[in-house]
């Protein structure tokens, strides 16, 4: 396998949020099977691409690999080659653990026409996107292609989808009613965006049943509603390149949202 193979597949892991880590064979003393620059891909799922060496070391590799999948820590590993491995070699290498960033994820709530749309558009902008709806024939993966998850089901699901205060939530279901009861259950959990679809007046009405029923106002405060930035979107297509454009804004921690043109100067702009 050639590094620059090796190398490639790591972008592409990048670009389209998939998860996994790289180890790297970083030092090496007496006799060892592979030697400093060996590299090799640990998916989420355990499958590799490339090897460190094979053997019991590779296998413990690949297992502490697998468990930095997701988190942000990188590892410094150190093995020894003697019979205690199972090996021969009789001598050690360090192998450096580094997670592959898996992209941010959104939680889609409502497979209509507008939550598809919203999910094909995060899914190009590189989120890893989840897709949770009562109706078992709209949750599909022919209407889903890019989906990480799809769930059947309400807001009972809302302990399975483990959601923190990384994740970014839209919620668009096919009505008002069953909006309020996610938005209910999912702002206990502290993630990072919560978006309700609505008009200004339906949004008010939710809000003050919700305050009603002993959600904190602080917290109501931070939903995002009505959802997206205001580009005049009407179709669901254009509804979901205004929701999507406000995740990212909210991913790069802007507040202000205003045309490029008129921040001109201002740190931030297209190159």
């Amino acid at each position: 396998m050639r590094l620059a193979d090796l190398y490639a597949e790591i972008a592409r892991m990048h670009r389209e949020g998939v998860a996994g880590a790289v180890a790297t064979v970083v030092a090496a003393s007496g006799s060892t099977p592979r030697g400093p620059g060996a590299k090799m891909i640990v998916y989420s799922d355990g499958r590799t691409l490339g090897t460190v060496g094979g053997g019991a070391v590779e296998a413990e590799v690949i297992r502490r690999a697998v468990a930095l999948v997701g988190s942000r820590d990188a590892a410094l590993a150190h093995f020894d080659l003697g019979p205690d491995a199972g090996m021969t070699c009789g001598g050690s290498m360090d192998v450096f653990l580094e997670p592959v960033s898996a992209g941010p994820r959104v939680v889609v709530i409502g497979g209509g026409h507008v939550g598809q749309a919203i999910a094909a558009v995060a899914r190009q902008a590189g989120f890893r996107v989840t897709v949770v709806d009562d109706r078992a024939d709209v949750v599909s993966p022919e209407r889903f292609p890019g989906a990480e998850r799809m769930l059947v089901g309400g807001v009972e699901l809302v302990g399975e989808l483990g959601i923190d205060g990384e994740s970014f939530v839209v919620v668009v279901t096919r009505g008002h009613r069953h909006d309020k009861d996610w938005v209910k259950v999912l702002l206990p959990l502290r993630p990072r965006y919560v978006g309700m679809i609505g008009s200004e007046e339906k949004v008010r009405e939710a809000f003050e049943d919700l305050a009603r029923d002993g959600t904190p106002s602080a917290d109501l405060a931070g939903v995002h509603a009505p959802i997206g930035i205001d580009v005049g979107a009407e179709t669901p297509d254009e509804i979901a390149v205004s929701v999507v454009a406000e995740l990212l804004a909210v991913k790069h921690g802007i507040r202000d949202t205003a045309m490029l043109r008129d921040k001109r100067g201002m740190k931030g702009r297209n190159r």
